[in-house]
C-alpha cells in the first residue's frame, strides 16, 4: 500500500483515496490520516525492538483523538500520559493501567491521586516536593506506587531550543546528585517503590549519537544506585524519534521517520542490561501518517513577496510560527513545471501566521488545494479557536475508504460552552 503518491491523472492519493476529490466535497482546511502508515510505523518500531523486554508506549500528546489511539493500542503499545486528562483518555480508551506512564513536571493532587488509584505502570518523578506529595497520597490511600525518578543528563540532543529537554538550563527532571537523594529517600518511604530511572533528552532528534551518550550516563548511574542498595528494574529512556518533514512525499523512497537510523543502534546498547525497557514515541508514530488539506483562497502580490493566503492558519498547525518548523507542502494537483517562490500564509491576524516563507512551489491558482504534510503529530493536538476560527474535522483513510473521526466544531458550539 503507498502511502502518499501522485496517480497517472497527477492526482494526490493518500493510501487509495483522491485527496483532490475529498477537498472538492467536504469543508477545507481538514485532517486526514493514513491507518496502513499508522500500523507501518507501529510495526516498524516493534519489530526492531525483537526479543528485549521492552514496553513501546505512544505519548498522547502527540495526538489524542481516541480512534487514532485506538489503532495503537491495537498494536500492542501502552500510552505516555502527562496530564490528568491524557490519563482519563487512556483509561477510557481501554489502555490496562499496567501500560500506563505518567510523566510532567507539574502534576496536581488529584491527578497523583488518580493514577494511584488505577495502579499504573509507573510514575515519574520530576522533583523533591513532587516525591513528598506522591508519597503523601500513597500512604493516605495505602496504596503502593511504582516510580521512576526523571534524571536530567545534560546532554545536547542538537535539536530546537523549545523542545530540548536533557540540559540542565530546561524545567525537567533532576541532576544526579539530587536524583541519588532522592532514590535514597524514595527507599525509606512505605507504599513508595523507586523501581524505575527515566530520562529524556528532547523532541525531533535525528541521530542516534546523543541516545547513546544518554544510555553511557544511565548505566553508569544505575551502578552507582546499586553500590546504594537501589535495585533499578526498569529504564525509561523517554522518546523523541524525529521524522524527515522535508520529504513526507519521495517517489525515491526516502524514509518519512528517523526510526531506523535510531533505534535499533539504541536497541542494541541495551541488549544485555537484563532491565525492562520502556520507549515513549510519539510523532514518529503518528507525525508521518497525517496530512493538513487547505484551500488557496487568494493570491497576493507586494512589492516584495508573492502571498499564497490559504484558509487553515496558526491556529489549526501552529509548527511554522512556534518553531519555524519545516513542512513540505504539495498541491493536490500536480503538473506545472514552472516553480516561484512564494510565502504561504492564513488568515490569522499575526504576522507569525505563515507555513511556509520563501518557499520555491509549483504555480497554484485561487480556488486550488495544498496539502501540508507530516502534521499528524502536535497539529490538531496544538490547535486552539485563537480569531474564534473552530476546530477542524478529522478524517481516517483506510484503504479506498474514509470516515470522520472528529466532527469539527461550529460557532454556535463554541458559543455554547458560555451557556450563552
Amino acid at each position: 500500500m503507498k502511502f502518499l503518491y501522485y496517480n497517472s491523472r497527477s492526482v494526490l492519493h493518500i493510501e487509495d483515496v483522491d485527496l483532490l476529490s475529498l477537498a472538492e466535497k467536504h469543508k477545507t482546511p481538514f485532517y486526514v490520516y493514513s491507518r496502513a502508515e499508522i500500523i507501518k510505523n507501529c510495526n516498524e518500531i516493534l519489530s526492531t525492538i525483537g526479543p528485549i523486554d521492552v514496553l513501546p508506549c505512544y505519548a498522547l500528546k502527540a495526538n489524542f483523538n481516541p480512534v487514532l489511539l485506538d489503532t495503537i493500542i491495537s498494536q500492542g503499545f501502552g500510552v505516555d500520559v502527562v496530564s490528568g486528562g491524557e490519563l482519563f483518555f487512556a483509561s477510557q480508551c481501554g489502555v490496562p493501567p499496567e501500560k500506563i506512564v505518567f510523566a510532567g513536571v507539574g502534576k496536581t493532587e488529584e491527578e497523583i491521586e488518580e493514577a494511584v488509584k488505577l495502579g499504573i505502570h509507573s510514575l515519574n518523578i520530576e522533583s523533591e516536593s513532587e516525591l513528598n506529595t506522591v508519597a503523601k497520597i500513597a500512604r493516605n490511600l495505602q496504596k503502593t506506587i511504582a516510580i521512576a525518578i526523571r534524571v536530567n543528563p545534560d546532554i545536547d540532543a542538537k535539536t530546537h531550543p523549545y523542545i530540548s529537554t536533557g540540559l540542565l538550563s530546561n524545567k525537567f527532571g533532576v541532576a544526579k546528585t539530587m536524583a541519588l537523594k532522592l532514590y535514597q529517600r524514595a527507599q525509606a518511604l512505605d507504599y513508595v517503590d523507586p523501581v524505575g530511572i527515566h530520562v529524556h533528552i528532547g523532541s525531533q532528534i535525528q541521530a542516534v549519537d546523543p541516545y547513546l551518550a544518554t544510555v553511557t550516563f544511565l548505566k553508569d548511574f544505575i551502578s552507582e544506585l546499586k553500590v546504594s542498595g537501589i535495585d533499578i528494574k526498569h529504564i525509561d529512556l523517554g522518546g523523541g524519534i524525529g521524522i524527515n518533514y522535508e520529504n513526507q512525499y519521495n517517489p525515491d523512497g526516502v524514509p518519512r521517520t528517523y526510526i531506523q537510523e535510531i533505534l535499533p543502534g539504541l536497541i542494541k546498547s541495551l541488549r544485555n542490561e537484563n532491565k525492562k525497557i520502556l520507549i515513549e514515541l510519539g510523532r514518529s508514530i503518528i507525525g508521518s501518517a497525517g496530512l493538513l488539506i487547505t484551500k488557496v483562497l487568494y493570491i497576493k502580490n507586494s512589492p516584495q513577496k508573492k502571498f499564497i493566503v490559504v484558509d487553515a492558519a496558526m491556529n489549526n498547525l501552529i509548527r511554522p510560527s512556534l518553531y519555524n518548523a519545516y513542512h513540505q507542502i504539495l498541491p493536490l494537483r500536480s503538473g506545472q513545471e514552472n516553480s516561484e517562490k512564494v510565502d504561504i500564509v492564513g488568515p490569522v491576524c499575526e504576522t507569525t501566521d505563515f507555513f511556509a516563507r520563501d518557499r520555491l512551489l509549483p504555480l497554484v491558482n485561487e480556488g486550488d488545494y495544498l496539502a501540508i504534510t507530516g502534521a499528524g503529530a502536535y497539529g490538531q493536538a496544538l490547535a486552539s479557536n485563537y480569531n474564534l476560527r473552530p476546530m477542524v474535522t478529522e478524517y481516517l483513510v483506510e484503504n479506498d475508504q474514509f470516515r470522520t473521526i472528529f466532527k469539527g466544531q461550529s460557532i454556535q458550539e463554541i458559543l455554547h460552552k458560555f451557556n450563552l
